[in-house]
């Protein structure tokens, strides 16, 4: 009998890229039906016509190889602990590190957090740290280094099996806005206030244009060493899910640091420095390419 309120186990499709893709990976890939299948070709089971015929859609998008077998990671939900303990540990020391840095970085979000009226200090340290720090900063080293760069044009995309956080719950997505500079949204893609944003960016607060320069250098300053420990974490991250073969270099950390963002912000949360959005996302305008963070 499942118990009220229990989570619920389901296959979760989670994506990254430095940009939206031309191709929303939602539009191409079914978690509910997806799911099952490329598990099972991933073990190694054959698939019935009907099933080969509901991976022709993924193979013509290069998601799958020619004997149906997943080029991204699927996991199903007896792997997905083993890679969630391994990002709760690199979490909490990223966590650690940050609060040793917290004086500065409150100078910094300081304006921010003028900008956006009813904002406290820690929902824009949630913006600041969350969707500028972690999120772009960390993940645009991690590229650059060859560690989790997806090919052009395309995205790192994942299935795996668990509950709503399985796949990672904050995310960042940066987009241009012709003529008036970017848009930067941090949360729950499915959110209102993340829909709502897209759908009307200018009602986004602009950050000061003149106080961009240095939250562009706190940026830069400690992302350096959150991707650090992240390089230093790969052992234990691999250890914890050893890349099958076929399997695009790269996709993995991208999920697995998915969750590490999440661990850390909730450990930043416990110490009261950040604050969830209750409405799902923020955003923010800049002047700048997300502060040269793509």
């Amino acid at each position: 009998m499942v118990q009220h309120g229990a989570p619920v186990a389901a296959w979760r499709l989670g994506w990254w890229a430095p940009l939206p893709p031309p191709l929303d990976p939602a539009s191409v890939v079914d978690p509910e039906v997806h799911g099952p299948l490329l598990a099972a070709a991933a073990a190694g089971s054959p698939l019935d016509p009907v099933g080969r015929s509901r991976l022709d859609g993924l193979k013509a998008a290069g998601l799958v190889d020619a004997g149906l077998r997943p080029r991204f990671p699927v996991v199903p939900a007896g792997g997905v602990a083993p890679v969630r303990a391994a990002a709760q540990g690199l979490g909490a020391a990223a966590a650690r590190l940050l609060a040793g840095e917290w004086s500065r970085i409150e100078v910094e979000h300081e304006p921010l957090r003028r900008a956006v009226p009813g904002r406290t200090g820690p929902a824009a340290a949630f913006l600041v740290v969350g969707g500028l720090l972690l999120e772009l900063g960390v993940r645009r080293l991690l590229r650059r280094e060859g560690l989790a760069a997806p090919p052009f044009g395309a995205p790192f995309v994942w299935l795996v099996e668990g509950d709503e956080g399985a796949a990672g719950l904050w995310t960042a997505r940066c987009t241009q806005l012709p003529g008036r500079g970017w848009l930067i949204r941090f949360g729950r893609p499915g959110s209102a206030a993340w829909q709502a944003a897209e759908v009307e960016p200018e009602a986004a607060p602009a950050l000061p244009p003149g106080r961009e320069p240095a939250l562009a250098d706190l940026v830069d300053a400690l992302a350096s060493p959150v991707a650090r420990l992240v390089a230093e974490s790969l052992p234990a991250l691999e250890r914890a899910r050893p890349r099958p073969p076929g399997e695009v270099p790269g996709a993995f950390l991208a999920w697995s640091y998915s969750l590490t963002v999440d661990a850390t912000l909730t450990a930043l949360a416990g110490r009261g420095l950040v604050e969830f959005p209750a409405e799902g996302a923020v955003a923010v305008r800049t002047a700048e390419p997300v502060l040269d963070a793509v």
